[in-house]
């Protein structure tokens, strides 16, 4: 009976190391493919930002609606979404990410929009010296113009 030990043993041993792996080989499944999925969507992205680009057509800064309206055009390949404008208005910076083309209705290659801006500092005397305009879905192009120009 003392040779029957070790062989029960062994055999426990595997049946316990084939349960571990039951129980983890489901989970580090799902894992893999999670992990898998989010390397793709962001290569993707990558990819497609590569042949992105924007160029602002024009600003114009009207101090009766309070806005400052900026006209975009997508030059690239790609569409784009979700901007967000920085402008240096009377040498303070301001930001703001809402308007304009979204994921739903996005700015298609060769065409424009005008972004509109809430920009209650626009005033007669309002100067606003710096725009830049950055897509959301391609954070890494921009277009930034020194316009130099007075709220009218």
């Amino acid at each position: 009976m003392k040779g029957l030990s070790p062989i029960i043993a062994t055999v426990m041993l595997i049946a316990a190391t084939l349960s571990i792996i039951a129980i983890l080989a489901p989970w580090l499944a799902s894992l893999t493919k999670k992990q898998t999925g989010n390397i793709e969507s962001a290569s993707t992205k990558l990819v497609d930002c590569v042949t992105a680009n924007l160029d602002i057509v024009g600003v114009i800064c009207s101090n009766s609606s309070h806005q400052l309206q900026i006209a975009v055009s997508n030059t690239g390949q790609t569409d784009l979404y979700d901007f967000s404008v920085l402008a240096v208005i009377n040498n303070t910076y301001y930001q703001n990410n809402t308007g304009g083309p979204n994921s739903t209705y996005p700015l298609n290659p060769g065409r424009q929009a005008i972004l509109i801006y809430g920009c209650d500092s626009c005033t007669t005397n309002t100067k606003v010296s710096t725009v830049r305009v950055t897509p959301g879905n391609c954070s890494q192009i921009y277009d930034e113009n020194n316009v130099e120009i007075n709220c009218a």
